[in-house]
């Protein structure tokens, strides 16, 4: 029989999983990185402090959440009305989000925990991802691959050239553009925004400084990158490993507007016979609905790919590591995942 073949989709619903696990979430709220504490590069100065675009219009909807106050930022009339411009606004927002979520990272990294339930499934599952897609900015997923002996490519020219497909179409806090050595320091003395040129890959150790270009779409922004060519480049290598999935796991998708053009091109270049698995206390609604049809798995158990027993839940035949047998009832499903469910 074939092996499973799985494609990862990873949303912020993983990070939050694993913040609750470690705890970092009471530091760390990756839904609302605009309360953290994040002083600038070179000084003892809050970073937002010194992005004054940004701060004005967060100071301005103090009752507002973090994705609604990006939102607004993006909005001509109300920036206008503040007298800020919606460019600096956003350079200022992708500044300290890169910054900002670059702590978040080495934060992951000293405080990474192998007992984590995500990181035990794609360890037992490590030879049958074919793929991975990341809305995040920061780096637990290629953590977690580092730690699994794992390599991936997303295209940096000082990138392996080889390896797992990693495609992260918004950005990374390791992303910086090849081309442009311009020095930055806080307060941005200029713009240097969307310019499509090569990237490479930063180390862990230079990831706290400013970017001359930082890469980070915004929250509840289209992505300006989409033609960009390192995102081409990565989205045809992600692509040509997607249509031989039989199994694709969305981890913690919301299926915001802004996204799901991304997330329905995905589900276009999916088998049909694939099985869809939508792991996430709360499944979207839309989203659910827009799956209906197709062979959909529901993981909601908040503490990740574990059943009520607390036991990981396998996407193969754990002796064999061959592909599940479908369900007689044609569904589409493996027997387990559907009538053999509550045998």
């Amino acid at each position: 029989m074939n092996k499973p073949k799985i494609s990862m989709i990873v949303g912020n619903g993983f990070s939050i999983s694993f913040g609750y696990f470690t705890s970092l979430m009471q530091e760390w709220n990756t839904q609302a990185p605009l309360s953290w504490e994040i002083k600038c590069p070179d000084s003892d100065v809050l970073l937002i402090d010194c992005l004054p675009n940004l701060k004005l219009i967060k100071d301005s909807l103090p009752d507002e959440s973090d994705f609604d106050i990006f939102l607004k930022l993006q909005n001509e009339s109300f920036c206008k009305s503040l007298g800020v411009e919606v460019r600096r606004c956003l350079i200022e927002a992708r500044h300290f989000l890169t910054i900002s979520f670059s702590h978040l990272a080495t934060a992951q990294i000293d405080n990474f925990r192998k007992d984590w339930p995500w990181f035990m499934w794609l360890q037992l599952h490590r030879d049958n991802l074919i793929n991975a897609f990341s809305l995040n900015y920061d780096l637990l997923l290629e953590t977690c691959l580092d730690e699994l002996g794992c390599i991936y490519n997303s295209q940096q020219i000082n990138g392996h050239g080889h390896g797992l497909p990693l495609f992260k179409p918004h950005g990374s806090v390791d992303f910086e553009i090849v081309g442009l050595d311009i020095p930055v320091r806080y307060p941005l003395n200029g713009i240097i925004d969307v310019n499509d040129m090569p990237i490479k890959r930063l180390k862990t150790s230079d990831l706290l400084y400013p970017r001359t270009q930082p890469l980070c779409i915004v929250p509840n922004e289209v992505n300006k990158y989409k033609n960009f060519q390192w995102v081409k480049e990565a989205n045809n290598c992600f692509k040509k490993e997607l249509n031989k999935s039989t199994h694709c796991v969305f981890i913690g998708i919301s299926y915001f507007e802004c996204d799901r053009q991304e997330i329905d091109e995905i589900l276009n270049n999916l088998p049909s016979s694939a099985q869809i698995i939508i792991a996430n206390p709360e499944p979207p609604i839309d989203f659910m609905e827009k799956l209906k049809g197709r062979p959909v798995i529901v993981w909601d158990n908040p503490h990740g790919p574990v059943n009520l027993n607390g036991s990981l839940i396998s996407l193969k035949d754990i002796k064999t590591g061959n592909l599940l047998s479908n369900c007689f009832c044609k569904s589409g499903l493996s027997y387990q995942f559907c009538c053999g469910l509550n045998l």
